[in-house]
């Protein structure tokens, strides 16, 4: 291996057309630095946007939830003992409930949540989402109860602060002479939230919680719990000992689970990009082929000397391997350096702008990950060997005496 990696290393921009050789082994380095780069840039952005969607997933839900169908009752002694669990750092009470909304400018169906927006902002983010700053919902003896609405949802009812909305509930009140006759009830708006989600943006009401219990008529029960853990990815384990802990009548989810389409298509896509930008590297590589090749050709006679002295093909074959995987390695190691900082300062720097109007983040995120960077090197180290193969192994097959004769 010594001898063979010594020859190989000389072989790199040496011979009568040095010039031509080596711009070529510029260009085959290039080619992959460039692949390298660009899929490890990629990818860094693909898990910066990933990281934000969860960032704004698990800013309005909570990590692991508990409910019951009808509702749940006596439920602070629950709360209690789940907080007193391994990795439990937050446990508030909700209501969900259906309703359709009514200002002068609209109707709209939407999910109302009631909320204790103290105990809430240890499990949710939605305290930081809330327009203005520093919100607190009335003391329950008001005349009005208040509403915090999504922006969009605002939007489309034409709703500014101060501005009364009716609320008529999912599930009905009572009989009356004309039929079934929903509840309804009257709402200020108290602010807006804006999470960068459409989707909760634009359908999700929150009330306090003794307004909720009124609204819908659960009394002192609860629709179920939220409860934030210190680590979210342990969230599928905490909730399958949850349901075996609490037993039947108690559904128990997770913001994985519930999340779990959305995730698969990420990584559906994440995977797809890795193979689509892995095509720029074998391309670049198929130029360490053709480097490889008019070496062998230009170093006919060298191969011919060596093999006369004793060099066995093998020995041949490693020198041509070795030299293709330098020029790999070389531009891996470029391509990998330069992705990892123009990833770091993209991100720092916030260079990528973006429309704030159209999407939730000013600039584009990105976010490296080892696991990653480890995967786009190893395949590129491996897409360059086995271009070298067949170079190598025409060079090993050359005949010593016919290798000389004709130089």
């Amino acid at each position: 291996m010594g001898y063979s990696l010594f020859i190989a290393k000389k072989y790199i921009g040496a011979g009568r057309r040095s010039g031509f050789i080596t711009a070529i082994t510029v260009i085959s380095v290039g080619g992959v630095a460039i692949g390298v780069l660009a899929l490890i840039v990629v990818l860094a952005v693909m898990n910066g946007f990933e990281n934000e969607v969860i960032k704004r997933i698990v800013g309005t839900n909570a990590h692991v939830i508990v409910r019951k169908e009808e509702g749940i009752q006596g439920f602070e002694e629950i709360a209690r003992k789940v907080k007193g669990l391994p990795h439990v750092v937050g446990v508030a009470p909700f209501i969900l409930s259906k309703a359709m909304v009514m200002s002068a400018g609209g109707t709209d169906a939407v999910f109302i949540k009631g909320i204790d927006l103290d105990q809430e902002q240890a499990v949710t983010s939605i305290g930081e989402y809330i327009k203005p700053p520093g919100f607190k919902f009335l003391d329950k003896d008001a005349a009005l109860g208040e509403i915090i609405i999504g922006k969009e949802l605002a939007y489309g009812l034409k709703v500014a602060v101060g501005d009364t909305l009716l609320l008529a509930r999912g599930e009905v009140s009572a009989a009356s002479p004309f039929g079934i006759a929903p509840a309804f009830k009257r709402f200020v708006v108290g602010g807006f939230f804006d999470s960068g989600m459409y989707e909760y943006d634009a359908s999700l009401g929150f009330i306090s919680l003794r307004d909720a219990q009124i609204f819908t008529g659960f009394g002192d029960k609860v629709t179920g719990l939220s409860i934030r853990i210190d680590d979210m990815y342990k969230a599928p384990l905490l909730s399958q000992g949850l349901a075996l802990m609490l037993g039947d009548g108690y559904a128990v989810t997770d913001w994985i689970h519930m999340n779990r389409t959305l995730f698969t298509w990420t990584k559906t896509e994440k995977r797809v990009m890795f193979i689509i930008l892995t095509l720029i590297i074998i391309v670049a590589a198929f130029n360490i082929a053709s480097t490889l090749i008019m070496i062998v050709m230009e170093r006919t006679k060298d191969i011919g000397i060596m093999r006369s002295m004793g060099a066995t093909s093998g020995a041949v074959m490693r020198i041509f391997m070795l030299q293709g995987l330098i020029i790999g390695f070389i531009g891996t190691a470029i391509g990998t350096a330069g992705g990892v900082v123009l990833s770091l300062v993209a991100d720092r720097y916030k260079l990528i702008q973006l429309p704030g109007d159209v999407y939730f983040i000013s600039s584009v995120p990105l976010r490296l990950e080892a696991g990653d960077i480890t995967a786009v090197a190893l395949v590129a180290m491996l897409i360059s060997f086995a271009t070298t193969f067949y170079p190598a192994w025409q060079a090993s097959r050359l005949v010593p005496v016919e290798a000389i004769r004709y130089e």
